[in-house]
């Protein structure tokens, strides 16, 4: 049976093409992140395919982590990464990580059970550094939405798997990387046959300092909630009545790392590293604090908080690293290549603290990462003026004729001005390849117009302005500095004071307007 068939712009496989139907009504597949991270807390922080006390299950993780932070290096530093991963590859490489994992049921202890581990670590650093790639390619705003729904699904997924009996469970957990590698496939059925990201606007190696600093402190985060969440007894847990496992832990604290991540996307004028690592670092010093008084209550409260922060730090570091490729300064392989193979080694380093260190210098050491953890926030502010200051002067600020051209030939009728052409554009016009369109005039005189005419106040002006440059909600975001949901009202009060009810009116309005057509009769609002 021949799967591979070319249809349209992308080969895809006929099979995964009859479900796009469904999804793209849904918009599922974007969660399929959630799915992945759903695998490793399944697989190892439940008792569905390792029993409790296993050192089978401590071991192979270890490994697994090493071998996928390996995994992830050599695809952020491999020949051509401007062409994202192939859909084959990706497709290969799930198939890989979820037979491992069905492997760990039969295989013997011993060097052939780590073999095994390894191999499907280092397939999944495929799956790791394609989803990494997916968010660089679609929306901005499809990201960020993504990033809140992704810990529901992993919620969900963890549910699940906690609930239903071993070894059901462990089948499952170990089904879903093949599930995300789906779910991946149907977001890329969109994407255009040989695209390609475009060349950054800085060499590598200058970016590549900064890249590992922002890296490594996600890493001390890692290694602060590994260090707590495999320190505490599992006889005090289970003496609450908790599992022994900790897969509670991670369902309740991605419950709380999502509440935060809708708060830190949805409702802040310009997220930027230093707001999040002001939101991590209470998570953590209050876990390693609660962790030190090594009461069963707080060793309990100590894990949630320690589960909310490293899932806050493992998911939500997504939409940062999308943003610093949309700037230009570096490719997604590069990117979410460095810094998920720091955050996976440190945990494998707190999880080594937790079992070795911490039963004998357990105070001393929930001191010093806490310490480590504060002493980290200068660097963040460091590196926020590396990579944020600029805002959107790396793409449409210090180029500013570019941006221009670039917005003012975009009607609004078309898509939205992606990210990737946006910024391939700016680095074509600086190395002197450029074809972007002849300027066009500010649109000033039709817009002062429907603002007059509909009465639309400073803000809601301002915002029709960009709406008919073709800017996006995130772009507006940055250069206005309100938060996504307050430009969100605006556009909502634009509809409302202009009497129109989809996108698409409201396009044909501001058309009309351009060509002198339209309506100046004032629209009565209530």
């Amino acid at each position: 049976m021949n799967c591979w068939k070319l249809k349209g712009r992308r080969a895809v496989f006929a099979w995964v093409q009859s479900l796009d139907s469904f999804f793209r009504q849904a918009r599922l597949r974007y969660l399929g992140l959630g799915l992945l991270i759903a695998w490793v807390y399944g697989s190892w922080f439940s008792n569905g395919i390792f029993a409790p006390d296993s050192a089978r299950g401590v071991d192979t993780l270890r490994i697994s982590l090493a071998a996928s932070a390996v995994g992830l290096l050599v695809l952020a530093f491999r020949p051509r990464r401007r062409a994202p991963l192939a859909p084959g590859f990706v497709l290969a490489a799930s198939a890989v990580v979820s037979a491992t994992t069905l492997l760990f049921f039969v295989m013997p202890d011993g060097l052939l059970l780590l073999f095994t581990s390894a191999v499907g670590g280092l397939a999944s650093a495929v799956l790791w550094i394609a989803w990494g790639e997916l968010f660089c390619q679609v929306d901005l705003e499809v990201t960020e939405a993504s990033i809140p729904s992704s810990l529901a699904v992993f919620v969900a997924a963890v549910l699940l798997i906690y609930l239903i009996p071993a070894p059901v469970s462990g089948i499952v957990a170990a089904l879903l990387p093949l599930a995300s590698s789906l779910m991946l496939l149907l977001c890329k059925n969109d994407q255009p046959e040989g695209f390609a990201f475009p060349e950054p606007i800085e060499p590598f190696s200058g970016v590549l300092p900064s890249l590992v600093k922002l890296a490594f402190c996600s890493m001390v985060c890692s290694i602060a909630t590994g260090c707590v969440v495999t320190s505490a007894s599992p006889e005090s847990l289970v003496a609450l009545g908790m599992d022994d496992r900790g897969i509670l832990f991670y369902i309740a604290g991605g419950v709380v790392a999502g509440l935060i991540a809708v708060f830190a996307i949805a409702h802040t004028s310009r997220m930027s590293f230093s707001f999040l690592y002001e939101w991590a670092i209470p998570l953590i010093v209050f876990s390693l604090s609660l962790r030190a008084l090594d009461d069963p209550a707080c060793n309990v409260l100590a894990s949630v908080l320690a589960c909310a922060a490293a899932l806050y730090v493992e998911v939500l570091f997504f939409a940062i690293f999308a943003r610093i490729t949309a700037k230009g300064f570096c490719l997604p392989s590069e990117t979410f290549g460095i810094f998920r193979a720091m955050v996976q080694l440190g945990f494998l380093a707190g999880a080594i603290l937790g079992a070795s260190v911490s039963p004998r210098f357990g105070l001393p050491l929930y001191l010093a990462l806490v310490c480590l953890c504060v002493v980290m926030l200068p660097l963040f502010l460091h590196l926020q003026k590396r990579f944020e200051s600029p805002g959107m002067l790396g793409v449409a600020g210090a180029l500013g004729p570019v941006a221009a051209e670039i917005g003012a030939g975009v009607r609004l009728g078309s898509e939205v001005t992606s990210r990737e052409g946006l910024a391939g554009s700016v680095v074509a016009q600086e190395a002197g390849k450029g074809t972007c369109a002849a300027p066009i005039a500010e649109p000033v005189d039709y817009v002062a117009a429907m603002a007059e005419a509909f009465k639309l106040s400073p803000r809601e002006t301002e915002v029709l302005r960009y709406l008919g440059r073709g800017r996006s909600v995130p772009y507006m975001r940055e250069v206005m500095t309100l938060s996504k949901s307050t430009i969100e009202t605006h556009i909502k009060h634009i509809y409302a004071k202009t009497d129109v009810h989809s996108k698409q009116e409201l396009i044909d309005l501001i058309e009309s307007y351009q060509e002198g057509t339209g309506e100046a009769a004032p629209v009565s609002v209530s």
